[in-house]
């Protein structure tokens, strides 16, 4: 018999049956639960975050370390305060131009599902374009362009379908291999059926200006230009465990146990290139330091000595990020056994609810008991 307390809405005199009812139920379930499948496909959502958050850094990169024809970075995510479809980063020169940009690291054979969600986030971002003047560049917005960046081995797929689909983005594709970034121009198989030129050269030619930046300098930079990764470390749209890194960016240790100050984690934060106001940074940081403690990768420590210790014997960069990991698919697959529990505990007590109100009625039920269906 499982020993567990009964919820309080239970029958009096039911508790020993409903442990009993219970023990059946979750030994089911857990017996059924496909463990290890559920945790290689977390492990596979850190990747998937992983390998974003570098696309991200590398398109960028160019615009941190530099001002390719006046572009500066501004901000990742611009829009994410508001709760809506956002895009991944925003960049902006002074003669009030900007790009939003949008990074896919993955691209499915059919591409047109990728073109429709560009579609709705560059329909969002028009309609809030008076919040992003006033909340954001401070100045008025003259001209707003939209570039979807890839890995090189999608650039013809995605570049195809945005032309196909009579979409006006540009893409940007990166080597990571070779550290470099370029637009990518595809031939399509067919035109859209919303060009103005008849003839097929004329037609190319709309197509050239349709995706390639106004800002003819612009084209010319970022022919093959160096980029790298690790400018964006902290995106808040991402999963925690992701975030978390940072917690082992900023680390240090002491006396062979891994810690971190709070103030050093907002250092890291802040400096990050994301450009976040104060405020932000400090409720991020309140937001990683309770999720890291959550999943007990932090913890209280010594105030002398740190504000935090990371729980772990290990304290090389690599050892704490594969800690991290293990404790967020842990805790992630922990919280889905709650679930289950919570099913069970639901249905149990449904099932003795309804055999007290048939009792009430005169209906003998003291042979009868919720069926394992029922679980």
């Amino acid at each position: 018999m499982t020993n567990v307390d009964p919820p309080e809405s239970v029958p009096e005199g039911q508790e020993t049956k409903y442990r009993g009812l219970y023990g059946k139920c979750i030994e089911h379930k857990l017996e059924g639960f496909p463990e290890q499948s559920k945790s290689e496909t977390l492990r596979e959502e850190i990747n998937v975050q992983r390998q974003h958050r570098k696309l991200i850094s590398y398109s960028i990169f160019p615009f941190v370390q530099g001002r390719p024809a006046g572009y500066k970075f501004f901000t990742a995510e611009p829009l994410e305060e508001l709760g809506v479809p956002n895009f991944d980063f925003l960049l902006w020169n002074l003669d009030g131009k900007v790009i939003f940009g949008e990074a896919k690291s993955s691209v499915p054979a059919s591409a047109d599902t990728v073109v429709n969600q560009l579609e709705e986030r560059k329909e969002i971002a028009e309609d809030h374009k008076e919040h992003i003047e006033e909340e954001y560049l401070g100045s008025e917005i003259d001209h707003m362009e939209f570039v979807v960046s890839t890995y090189v081995n999608h650039g013809d797929n995605i570049a195809k379908a945005i032309i196909e689909e009579g979409a006006e983005f540009i893409t940007w594709v990166v080597d990571a291999h070779h550290d470099e970034l370029w637009i990518r121009q595809a031939r399509p198989t067919s035109f859209p059926d919303n060009l103005e030129a008849d003839d097929p050269d004329a037609m190319l030619q709309e197509l050239d200006r349709r995706h390639t930046h106004d800002v003819s300098a612009l084209n010319g930079e970022l022919d093959r230009v160096t980029t790298s990764f690790g400018q964006a470390d902290v995106l808040p749209t991402a999963i925690i465990v992701d975030q978390l890194r940072v917690v082992v960016q900023a680390r240090r240790v002491e006396g062979r146990h891994p810690c971190v100050d709070r103030a050093d984690i907002e250092s890291y934060v802040s400096n990050s290139s994301l450009n976040y106001p104060e405020e932000r940074v400090t409720g991020i940081v309140d937001n990683l330091i309770e999720a890291g403690k959550r999943i007990s990768f932090l913890s209280e420590w010594d105030g002398e000595r740190a504000d935090l210790k990371v729980v772990s014997n290990y304290t090389t960069k690599d050892d704490l990020e594969q800690v991290l990991e293990d404790k967020w698919v842990e805790w992630r697959i922990e919280d889905m056994k709650d679930d289950l529990r919570k099913e069970c505990e639901e249905r149990i007590t449904a099932e003795l609810g309804r055999q007290k109100q048939l009792s009430d009625f005169g209906v003998d039920l003291s042979e009868e008991g919720p069926s394992e269906k029922s679980c």
